[in-house]
């Protein structure tokens, strides 16, 4: 078996004097190896810096377009839907031991005061869920995914909510059938 000659073994092939580096004027920066190349860059150091200041001025000023072109923040009613903004209405008289009057004994010892404004109802303050303010008046429920023809249609939303509108972030919160009838009997009295 036959070979080329080899100078030594494991040398590397020799450079002749007169051929020129790679790179000429080679200054290293940024650690070892590392050339400067910013002369060969097709953009100026500074173009960066300029396109982000630009991107953040456009985001800025479509921002207070869309703000300055909504209707809902003249009006003042920037949030929810027309079936969830209510006035606040005035809280009914109760007769003691009514089913209405067990309801609203009921509700401040449930979840709904922490989603719910709900008026007649001390702490009933929550801002999560919509104002219960005129929710027995209301055609509609549930950001308008449940019909609201009467009680039956509170009481079945009140004791199941995923079930009739399967995402909300209503839970369901394990109230017995006689808890939910007078809960809803109180509502009714919300028109």
């Amino acid at each position: 078996m036959q070979s080329d000659h080899e100078p030594a073994p494991g040398a590397l092939a020799p450079r002749p004097a007169a051929a020129p580096l790679a790179e000429a004027n080679s200054t290293l920066t940024g650690g070892a190896g590392l050339f400067d190349h910013s002369a060969r860059d097709p953009f100026a150091r500074s173009a960066g810096l300029w396109t982000g200041i630009l991107g953040l001025t456009l985001t800025v000023a479509v921002g207070v377009f869309l703000v300055s072109r909504n209707p809902a923040f003249e009006s003042g009613k920037a949030g929810g839907t027309s079936n969830q903004l209510a006035e606040l209405a005035a809280a009914a008289v109760l007769t003691p031991g009514s089913p209405a009057a067990d309801g609203a004994r009921i509700i401040p010892t449930k979840a709904c005061v922490g989603c719910h404004i709900i008026p007649g109802i001390p702490g009933a303050t929550g801002q999560v869920g919509p104002s219960l303010a005129g929710v027995a008046g209301r055609p509609r429920i549930a950001g308008g995914a449940v019909p609201n023809t009467g009680p039956d249609d509170l009481t079945k939303w009140i004791l199941n909510p995923p079930g009739l509108k399967p995402g909300t972030l209503m839970p369901n919160n394990g109230l017995t059938d006689d808890e939910a009838t007078k809960i809803v009997a109180y509502l009714e009295t919300l028109k």
